[in-house]
Parts: C-alpha cells; structure tokens; sequence
C-alpha cells in the first residue's frame, strides 16, 4: 500500500536528520562555561516507540533549560547560559523534532515554551531571554531561505506577537498582517484550487488532478534554485513511472505575471509534468497562498490535503525516499 500515516514518514525523516545534526546533548559549545551542556530531557524507559519518544522530547525539550541553575544564566549576554549561536543550534535541533509531530501537538507545545518565556521576562524586565529567544525563533522558523522553515510553527510566535506587551506597536502591526497569510494551506488542511494555463492553451485546475500524491512547485523562469530542485526530481529513481502510474503528478505553475520570459524558459520543463502559469494572478493577488520566495514547494495527498508546506528541498527528497522507495 503506497499511502502510508503522514506523522510515521516525518517522524522517520526527522530520525535521519538528527542522526547527521551537528551538535547535540553531549557536545560542548564554543565560548559557553566550561561543562555547559544543553540539557536533553531523558525519555523513561518505558517509551519504546520511536514516535512517543519523539513526542516526549519535543514536549519537554526546554524544561530544564528554563528552570536549571547553570552557569551563566544571568549573563544577559547569554540565552540562559549559552551563546546565541550555540542556542541556535540547539533550536534547529528542536525545530526537527516538531516536523515529526501531530501538528496539533507541536503547536502546543510551542505556544507552552512561548508563554513560559513570556512569563519569566516579565518577572525579569532587565533580562534579554524574551528578544534572544524569539529572534533566534524567527530566523529558524520563519526566515524562507531557512532550511528548517516550518510555516505551521510559526504561527505560535506571529500570535504571540500580535497579543503580547512585550510586543512594539510596529512587531502587533506586522503580526497582525502575517498571520491570515500563515494560515493559509494550513497541514492536514486541503489545499486552496486554483485554475492554470498549460503550455497548448489549455485552462485546468489543481483539483483536475488525478493522482495518489499531487507536488505543486511554484516556480519562476530562471530561478537557479528551481532548476536544482527540478534537477533532483528528474533524477529521482524511477520518478517518470510514478507519474504514469498516476502515483504522483507535478504541477509545476508560474506565479508571476512576466509571461514573455514562462513562454521562453518552459521548453525545458519535464513534458510529464503539468507546466502552466497562473492567467488569472490570484495565488498571490488574492492570496491563496503565502509564497514568500521562489521556489516554494507543497506536497498534497489524494484528497488534495497538504502534506507538506514551503518543503526544504531536502525534508521534500526524503520524503519521497520513504514514501516512494523500494520498500513501499
């Protein structure tokens, strides 16, 4: 059976990604106190399952950070203790265990790691725990040429944001403006129709599509980064028999509204996949949804559901690699 649980294929991703992360609980980071180690929550003994484990610790991954005495802590020019670069390292960490989560989950679990600092800098107005962390957060999180984006996990800092005291006029404004963007498409959402023209003339919509696994890939002409990602896809074992089988198709769209250079480039498109550009400008004019840079990669199941959201090129890769590997 091709379709498999959403939740089991990113919680097996997420594994692959921590076992080649650089860092981790037992390392020592550059310019902290000597013996200054993050500290991991310990997953009891009695949690064998890999993706209850996952859960564990993406649902206390800061509890002893928050609450340990540890050298340091009061150092305004350290986050709890750790230099800004080593927390940064220590949040991308973080950020793949939430891709393996329910996102309901991970959305809560965030949203208690946000109020938790929330509280402790207003207990502590001289401290810099609420800039650092939610700086840090923003650039993993949010930032589109981060490869640890995740959209969905932005929208606990952009409602946070949006509410809180600590929060300037200007962040509330911005805020404000964001979050209906960032709850667009939402994961386990279906994903917003819209129509397209193909290369012969030829008007269709997403919704047309047949197949198991539908890949939409906003695309510009010229883009170097869309013709890596196009690169890899044709390079993907046995991916033009996929498409036959109707297993996975390829909407490849144009966003923009520049159709002079689309009809220059799209010869070398894959004559497989769906080529067109949006005629009518409303994936951004109206918007359906947030492409904030270029290429920006969704993948739908058979129900047009979202899968995956503004995918990383290589959470994308391995994504397929499971789903569509040889074992399945």
């Amino acid at each position: 059976m091709l379709r498999i649980k959403h939740v089991a294929t990113l919680a097996v991703i997420a594994a692959t990604l921590l076992a080649g992360c650089r860092g981790g609980s037992a390392k020592k980071s550059a310019g902290n106190p000597a013996d200054n180690r993050f500290p991991m929550p310990e997953v009891p003994a009695m949690v064998a399952d890999q993706q209850q484990a996952m859960e564990y610790i993406a649902a206390h991954f800061w509890d002893k950070f928050l609450t340990e005495d540890r050298p340091g802590v009061q150092d305004t020019s350290l986050v709890r203790g750790f230099t800004k670069d080593a927390f940064t390292e220590y949040f991308c960490q973080y950020a793949i265990y939430l891709r393996a989560m329910p996102p309901q989950k991970g959305l809560n679990y965030t949203r208690t790691f946000l109020d938790k600092v929330e509280k402790m800098q207003l207990e502590n107005p001289e401290g810099t725990l609420w800039k650092n962390v939610t700086s840090v957060y923003f650039k993993i999180m949010q930032d589109p040429n981060s490869p640890y984006r995740n959209e969905e996990f932005c929208i606990p800092l952009i409602e946070k944001r949006a509410t809180s005291s600590l929060s300037t006029e200007e962040e509330k404004a911005r805020a404000e403006h964001d979050l209906p963007l960032f709850c667009l498409n939402r994961l386990g959402e279906k994903a917003a129709d819209f129509a397209f023209t193909l290369r012969n003339g030829r008007v269709m919509n997403l919704y047309d599509i047949e197949s198991e696994y539908t890949m939409i890939f906003f695309s510009n002409p010229g883009c170097n980064n869309c013709r890596e990602v196009m690169e890899m896809l044709q390079g993907f074992p046995g991916i033009d028999q996929l498409i036959a089988d109707k297993q996975l198709a390829v909407a490849n769209v144009y966003p923009d509204e520049d159709l002079g250079e689309w009809i220059k480039y799209a010869p070398i498109y894959p004559t497989n996949w769906y080529n067109g550009y949006d005629h009518l400008l409303a994936v951004n004019g109206t918007p359906l949804y947030n492409i904030r840079a270029i290429p920006s990669i969704y993948m739908l199941d058979k129900d047009k559901k979202v899968l995956m959201k503004d995918a990383p090129s290589d959470l994308l890769m391995e994504f397929m690699k499971i789903v569509f590997g040889p074992t399945n």
